[in-house]
C-alpha cells in the first residue's frame, strides 16, 4: 500500500549533472601531449578550447561555448572530442540548460575519438548521455548528420574535429513525454513514479554541519519503477516503439478502464486503487521492445508479454511500418488520438491457477487426499500441460465426495468464462478404478459490490456436467460477472469449488480429479 499512495504526484525529472562544470572537474585522464593518428605523431600545442576559438568558421561554437562556461572546461586537462558545428546555430529559444544538454552536450564527448581505418560503424556516447554514430564511407567521415569537413585536429587535451553543421538533437522516449502539453496527462501519471537517490560514493563531500554530512556536488540517480515493467524508455542503449496517446485519448481510455476496478464498498483506498490501477491497465500495453519481435507486420509483442496480431490494421491503424512516427534517440514514438487496443488483449487478460501449488488450492482432509505430481519428460503430454505438473486428488474412502476449492487472484470487475483443465484417467496412479468420466458439481464463491461474500452454483447435479476420461478435456463450467475487482489483493475472495457430484453408490464415475489448472478467461462481449 506504501507504494500505491507514494505514485502521487508533483515530481519532476532533474537536468543532467554531467553537464555541469563542476561535474567535469571529477575525472582525472590526462592527455600526454601527443595523439597518434594513422600512424604520424602530431604535437599539439594549444587546447581544445584555443584550438577552436582559431578557427573564424567556428566562431559561432566559440561564443556558445564561452557562453555558459565551456571555454575553460575545454582548457582544462581533461581529455575530450569535440565534433564543432560550422556556419549558423540554431539554439535560439533554448532555455539555459536545454542549450547545455540539447546542443553543447551533443556535440562533446568524453576521451578521444580519432577518425581513422578503425571508424568503421561505431556510436559515440556525448556528454548529454546520447549515442550518436560515427561512421567512414570511402574518405568521408560523418557524424550523426554531418560531414567532417577537417578531422583528427589534435589538441593537447583531445580531438577536434569540424563538421559541416549542427547536429540535430533526438529526445529519447522519456524525454519525449515532456515535449508538448498534448501528452501532458500520461506524462504525469509515468513521472510520478520518479523517486530521487543520493549517490554518495560519486558525490563530493563538504563539511560536516550540525552532525550531517553536506556535499558540495551532489549526484542524484533517478529510480523509475516503471522502467522494469514497461521498459527503459531513458536508455540510450534500448530501443522501443511507443503508442503515445493524447490527453484526449487517454481520458476516453480511462473511461473505458475504469469500470473494470471498480472495488466493494469496504475497501480501504476504493477510489485512489481505482484510479492508480485504471491508470497502470491504459498504460499496459503501450510499449513495445524491438528485441522481442519476430515478424512485426504479423503481431506486435508488448513489454508485458501480451500479443497484438496484424497491428497496423488495429492497434497502429493509419501506420504502415514501424519506420514510420516520430524519431527518437531510442526508437520512436506513435502519437495516436485514440487508444485501439481490446480489453482481453491487454488490461482484461486471462487468468490462470495452476492447479498443483500449494497455496492455490485447499481440500478437505476428511473427503479428499491430494498429491501434486510431476509428468516425466518422455510423455507425451508433458508438453501439453503447463509446467509439466498437475494435481491429483482421490477419495479419502471408497464413497468420498472428492472435493477441492481454488484460490483466484487479481480478477476484475467483469465478465469470465471459467474453465478447467482435466487430464486424461490413464495418469491416475490407481490403475483399478479404470477409465472413467468424472461428474462435477461447481461453485462460485466472490465478493459483492457491499463486500459480502457470496456463492454461486455454477454447475449442479442436474447439469450433468462430466469430464472426457480419455484426453485433456478443458472443461467449461460457467460464465459469470463478478460485480467488483480484486485485482492487487493479497488474499483471494474469489474461490472456484469443484467437487464429485454423485452419490455414495455411484460407480458409473471417476472419483478421482487429475487436474492441470483453472483458468478464467475473458468474456469477448
Amino acid at each position: 500500500m506504501n507504494k500505491i499512495m507514494k505514485y502521487i504526484r508533483n515530481i519532476r525529472r532533474i537536468g543532467l549533472l554531467l553537464m555541469l562544470p563542476m561535474a567535469f572537474a571529477s575525472c582525472t585522464d590526462v592527455w600526454n601531449g601527443h595523439y597518434d593518428v594513422n600512424n604520424e605523431k602530431q604535437v599539439a600545442d594549444k587546447t581544445l578550447w584555443e584550438e577552436i576559438a582559431s578557427h573564424p568558421e567556428l566562431q559561432g561554437f566559440a561564443e556558445c561555448l564561452k557562453q555558459y562556461g565551456y571555454d575553460e572546461v575545454l582548457d582544462g586537462d581533461q581529455i575530450y572530442t569535440v565534433f564543432a558545428p560550422q556556419g549558423e546555430l540554431n539554439v535560439e529559444g533554448l532555455s539555459e540548460q536545454k542549450v547545455k544538454d540539447e546542443f553543447l552536450g551533443n556535440h562533446i564527448a568524453r576521451f578521444a575519438h580519432s577518425a581513422n581505418s578503425a571508424t568503421k560503424d561505431k556510436d559515440v556516447m556525448m556528454l548529454n548521455e546520447k549515442l550518436i554514430n560515427f561512421t567512414q564511407s570511402g574518405t568521408d567521415y560523418t557524424f550523426g548528420t554531418a560531414v567532417l569537413t577537417q578531422k583528427n585536429i589534435i589538441a593537447k587535451n583531445g580531438v577536434l574535429h569540424i563538421v559541416s553543421g549542427q547536429i540535430p538533437f533526438f529526445y529519447n522516449i522519456w524525454e519525449y513525454l515532456t515535449s508538448d502539453p498534448a501528452y501532458s496527462k500520461i506524462c504525469e501519471f509515468l513521472y510520478s513514479f520518479d523517486e530521487y537517490e543520493l549517490d554518495e560514493d560519486a558525490s563530493v563531500k563538504g563539511p560536516i554541519v550540525n552532525g550531517l554530512q553536506t556535499y558540495v556536488d551532489s549526484v542524484v540517480n533517478i529510480y523509475n519503477e516503471l522502467h522494469y515493467i514497461l521498459g527503459k524508455l531513458n536508455d540510450e542503449d534500448s530501443t522501443y516503439t511507443m503508442i503515445l496517446p493524447t490527453n484526449e485519448a487517454w481520458d476516453a481510455a480511462y473511461e473505458r478502464v475504469a469500470p473494470y476496478y471498480v472495488y466493494s464498498t469496504k475497501k480501504e483506498y476504493r477510489d485512489s486503487l481505482q484510479d492508480l490501477y485504471t491508470k497502470l491497465g491504459v498504460v499496459n500495453d503501450l510499449v513495445f521492445s524491438h528485441t522481442m519481435q519476430t515478424s512485426v507486420e504479423d503481431s506486435l509483442i508488448s513489454t508485458t508479454k501480451n500479443v497484438f496480431h496484424n497491428p497496423f490494421n488495429y492497434i497502429l491503424y493509419g501506420y504502415n511500418s514501424l519506420n514510420d512516427g516520430i524519431v527518437c534517440s531510442n526508437g520512436n514514438v506513435f502519437v495516436v488520438d485514440t487508444l485501439r487496443h481490446q480489453a482481453w488483449d491487454s488490461w482484461h487478460s486471462s487468468l490462470e491457477v495452476e492447479a498443483e501449488r500449494s497455496n492455490a488450492h485447499s481440500i478437505k482432509e476428511s473427503t479428499t487426499v491430494e498429491y501434486s505430481r510431476t509428468l516425466t519428460f518422455t510423455d507425451s503430454m508433458y508438453a501439453k500441460v503447463s509446467d509439466g505438473k498437475y494435481l491429483e486428488l482421490v477419495p479419502a474412502k471408497s464413497n468420498s465426495k472428492t472435493e477441492v476449492e481454488f484460490n483466484v487472484w487479481n480478477t476484475l470487475a467483469a465478465s469470465y468464462d471459467i474453465k478447467v483443465v482435466f487430464l486424461p484417467q490413464r495418469l491416475a496412479t490407481d490403475k483399478s478404478i479404470g477409465v472413467k468420466p468424472n461428474l462435477l458439481e461447481v461453485a462460485l464463491t466472490y465478493v459483492d459490490e457491499k463486500g459480502r461474500s457470496q456463492t454461486e452454483k455454477l454447475a449442479q447435479v442436474k447439469d450433468s456436467l462430466l469430464t472426457d476420461p480419455t484426453r485433456i478435456d478443458t472443461v467449461h463450467v460457467g460464465t459469470f460477472k463478478l460485480p467488483v475487482s480484486t485485482y492487487g489483493e493479497e488474499s483471494a475472495s474469489v474461490k472456484l469449488n469443484v467437487k464429485f457430484a454423485g452419490n455414495s453408490k455411484d460407480t458409473q464415475h471417476s472419483r478421482t480429479m487429475l487436474i492441470d489448472c483453472v483458468i478464467f478467461e475473458p468474456t469477448k462481449e
